[in-house]
């Protein structure tokens, strides 16, 4: 019987055997222009965001809108809210953005990742994972 680092091991010796070579956009049903598409919509969002421009944001939403988690009442909180995008990756109808949000107001950094699902050019349901110990630690330590 395998023990759990040798099982770990073969699979770690083993998964390049099973991944494909380089893919391509194209071969996954991503056209570049969709791709460009989210790109400007994610730049709009963080734009908007950045800008605490509501007007902005919610032509962004599509109707109807599906937030999925995610933290309520944020903008009331921390009136400079200001989000920075450390990396994205952008398909067809999907958008993952692993953020950082900040707030001068409040000396509070929260990191994310966040992913979007897009349907008309607008963003149409959303998940979050975020980092709640690092905000934890911080609101202990202010």
């Amino acid at each position: 019987m395998l023990d759990r680092r040798a099982l770990l091991m073969s699979a770690a010796i083993a998964a390049p055997a099973l991944l494909p070579g380089k893919v391509r956009a194209d071969q996954l049903g991503c056209s570049p222009e969709s791709i460009e598409a989210n790109a400007a919509l994610l730049d709009r969002y963080v734009a908007a965001v950045n800008a605490g421009d509501i007007a902005a944001l919610q032509a962004l939403f599509a109707k109807p809108y599906a937030q999925h988690g995610g933290l309520k009442g944020s903008r009331e909180a921390f009136p400079d809210w200001r989000v920075t995008v450390e990396d994205r990756i952008l398909a067809s109808d999907k958008i993952v953005a692993r953020n950082t949000w900040s707030g001068t107001h409040k000396q509070i950094t929260i990191r994310t990742i966040d992913i979007w699902r897009v349907q008309g050019g607008q963003l149409a349901e959303h998940w979050d994972v975020i980092d709640i110990g690092a905000l934890e630690k911080q609101l202990r330590e202010s």
